[in-house]
């Protein structure tokens, strides 16, 4: 008996299961799935792993997941434009909806960045699964270990980002084989989930995270590696984030967070700009393919190394800078002055850049001869993305040090990140200062980098932040509620899947 899958499930859940039973081996990072490999209900035919080379290729599709749309694109959509740093720009429909805090269930960016992020997953599920069966010698167990540790960090990352988009969702840790008459119904509640809780998922996250510091590989020249400080990074993160503003273990965090600043093969450049630079500027509003001047610098902690069109090609950059057509994520008015205000011109230039648009397009909020652009990615096609870089940690170790009482420790670690930047140190002197001191310079330290919008929602401060919005945008904040601190789950997911609910409020 065949089943055909295509007909029966079309959703994103279908699509783990699909990523899960096809060969990654001739994918490239972005290509559709497809059900070929389904239906045939023939053992004989079922996929299976049985070397080294394919358990490397099978990890090299998981880690080529960093470099879709989500990453970059729709993470800095949903971060900037979202939050006050930025607004739509470009004038879709789907984008305007994340601007204005008016995103609806059938919002395509809602369900495009649920299956990527389930896709990703399943890539992790299916290495977690298959690299302890490898017996081929040429898969070493340092190796071994290295695979699985960097598998399990990919699917809670995944998870982490999924919570804090969507709240309650499906939690999948099972690899899902192909489907059969004979195992129909054990696959059947993997394909159809229903919502774990928010704690649930979190504690996964925290086990996930636990076996990936034990086992990723711990340092690497090459950024484009997961390794213990990237882990560190991201569990003093998810402690900062799991339990609620009030209910924090800041001891976690200040561990994780020291973790990291504590690793001496990791600094600050000396210039800010340093991070972003390209040998090539812009010409005619298109952007060099170039390589950054400083990819893999000691500053980095993750980034994605793009290269070229034909492996991994950095596409997003264009999102959001050029004259050609009207770009996402315009820079705020909001921000610019709030950049002007503090007197932190160097990380304002870097971060935004002007151009004349006249004849081309008009603007409600700008002037055609002087528009902003977003100008953290210079170069499109080889320019490397950096994720995640030394000063979240810095700032984090400063917000548990405040939280702590040693404020005086927390101000060190924050004059740090001023002082790269020509400020003078904080005038902060109490807690509540230091707080809203140290949100602020995560606010400028981070622009257009997709940290704002989580930032906010972690502090408790979304609704209040946007409601005191100098621009236009406080006037969308009179539709936030506490329901909105999150996305709806996709409409399309709801249509395929009876045992799946709706948030509250949409």
């Amino acid at each position: 008996m065949k089943y055909n899958i295509k007909n029966i499930l079309c959703g994103t859940i279908a699509c783990m299961a699909l990523v899960s039973c096809s060969s990654f081996l001739d994918e490239s990072p972005d290509s559709e799935l497809t059900n070929e490999n389904w239906g045939s209900g023939d053992k004989d035919n079922a996929t299976e792993y049985t070397t080294a080379t394919q358990m490397e290729q099978l990890l090299t599709g998981a880690y080529g997941d960093f470099a879709n749309e989500f990453w970059q694109l729709d993470w800095y959509i949903m971060n900037d434009a979202q939050a006050d740093n930025a607004y739509a720009g470009e004038n879709k429909d789907q984008t305007t909806q994340i601007d204005e805090l008016r995103i609806s269930a059938s919002n395509g960016g809602v369900k495009r960045d649920w299956g990527y992020l389930y896709s990703h997953i399943s890539k992790a599920n299916t290495i977690i699964e298959w690299a302890p069966k490898i017996t081929d010698a040429a898969l070493t167990e340092k190796r071994r270990a290295e695979i699985t540790g960097d598998a399990h960090f990919m699917r809670a990352i995944c998870y982490f980002n999924l919570v804090r988009i969507y709240g309650s969702v499906p939690l999948i840790t099972q690899y899902v084989p192909e489907i059969s008459l004979e195992n129909i119904d054990e696959i059947y509640p993997l394909l159809y989930p229903t919502k774990e809780t928010v704690e649930n998922i979190y504690a996964q996250i925290v086990s996930d995270l636990e076996y990936a510091e034990a086992n990723v590989m711990d340092y690497s020249t090459d950024k484009f590696k997961i390794t213990k400080a990237l882990v560190h990074l991201i569990q003093a993160q998810v402690y900062a984030t799991k339990d609620g503003f009030e209910g924090t273990d800041w001891n976690k965090v200040k561990q994780y967070a020291k973790a990291v600043v504590d690793d001496s093969r990791y600094g600050m450049m000396d210039n800010y700009d340093d991070l972003f630079a390209v040998s090539e500027t812009p010409a005619n509003g298109v952007l060099p393919s170039v390589n950054l001047v400083n990819e893999h610098c000691k500053e980095s902690i993750f980034e994605v190394d793009y290269n070229s069109w034909s492996t991994l090609g950095n596409w997003g950059a264009q999102m959001f800078y050029g004259i050609d057509w009207k770009k996402f994520n315009t820079p705020s008015q909001d921000l610019y002055k709030a950049f002007t205000s503090a007197g932190d011109i160097v990380r304002r230039d870097a971060s935004i850049t002007f151009g004349d648009v006249t004849g081309k397009w008009t603007d409600k909020f700008w002037p055609s001869n002087k528009y902003p652009y977003c100008y953290k990615l210079r170069s499109q096609e080889a320019g490397n993305i950096v994720l995640f870089r030394l000063p979240e940690a810095i700032l984090l170790l400063a917000e548990a040090e405040n939280e702590l009482g040693n404020i005086a420790e927390a101000k060190n670690q924050m004059n740090k990140v001023r002082t790269r930047v020509k400020l003078p140190n904080t005038t902060a002197s109490t807690k509540d200062n230091m707080r809203l001191a140290i949100e602020n310079e995560n606010r400028f330290e981070f622009a257009f980098e997709g940290k704002r919008w989580m930032d906010l929602k972690r502090r408790g401060r979304f609704i209040q932040v946007m409601r005191a919005c100098t621009d236009h945008q406080n006037e969308y904040a009179a539709r936030l509620n506490e329901n909105k601190l999150i996305w709806p789950i996709p409409q399309s997911e709801l249509d395929l899947n009876v045992n799946l609910e709706q948030n509250p409020g949409y």
